[in-house]
């Protein structure tokens, strides 16, 4: 599927079907998803992106208390390719192959893929409809497919233009901070996301670390840009 045109919902979702080229030949396969959580009683979510910004002591500290939380007021929390390494997560988005030499296949069922790798990775979950945004925009795309009705982007802090600072810059998988990623795709990914869910509320959560992300996000009245006490106070973390 191209650009994400309205919402959609894990609720309604029962699989569909990819296509891929094997032996030279044209392929096709209908992908039926495991059972997931949707539509919980806890209506926000946290979605990490990779940006220093995601170290700031208070953060952690919300991200430790949602984890010790057993199930009332527990937020589904969806992390982005290398998070694996030292962060807890109901899911993570892959967008490159190459992590997958660092886990071992009892987390596969955490992990999201667009349909060219998952081709290789069964044993993962299909990202649903929507294969070709970055990692972070198939994240937050995912909190609301999956019924929230309040998302909490941390780390999302983007660049400087003078480096790309990121928490696992020069190693596997990733630039030094030397390397400036271009972000204007990235944000036109989660422009679109914000907009297909228009009733849902995209909070960035910011601190000194986080940088400008382009005016055209701040055109719709569902992308909000907050501090991290009002975070606090706005997703009763």
């Amino acid at each position: 599927m191209g650009n994400l045109n309205a919402p959609l919902y894990r609720r309604d979702y029962a699989g569909e079907t990819i296509t891929y080229v094997q032996d030279n030949k044209m392929q096709s396969l209908y992908v039926t998803p495991r059972e997931l959580p949707h539509d919980i009683s806890v209506n926000s979510a946290i979605v990490l992106g990779n940006g220093i910004s995601r170290l700031d002591s208070d953060i952690q500290l919300i991200l430790g208390q949602n984890n010790r939380r057993v199930a009332e007021g527990y937020k589904l929390t969806y992390a982005c390719n290398a998070a694996f390494r030292d962060t807890s997560a109901d899911y993570y988005i892959f967008k490159e192959s190459v992590f997958f030499s660092e886990i071992s296949k009892d987390l596969y069922n955490k992990i999201f893929l667009p349909n060219n790798l998952w081709i290789a990775y069964r044993d993962t979950n299909l990202i649903p409809h929507v294969y070709h945004m970055d990692s972070g925009s198939t994240a937050a795309y995912l909190a609301a497919f999956d019924g929230a009705k309040k998302v909490f982007l941390f780390g999302f802090d983007r660049s400087d233009g003078a480096t790309n600072e990121n928490i696992y810059s020069n190693t596997l998988g990733y630039d030094g901070p030397a390397i400036l990623d271009d972000f204007r795709d990235c944000n036109t990914n989660l422009y679109n996301v914000i907009k297909a869910y228009s009733d849902v509320n995209f909070y960035r959560v910011c601190n000194h670390h986080t940088n400008h992300i382009g005016d055209l996000l701040k055109t719709l009245p569902n992308y909000h840009e907050v501090s991290i006490r009002e975070a606090i106070l706005l997703g009763d973390f």
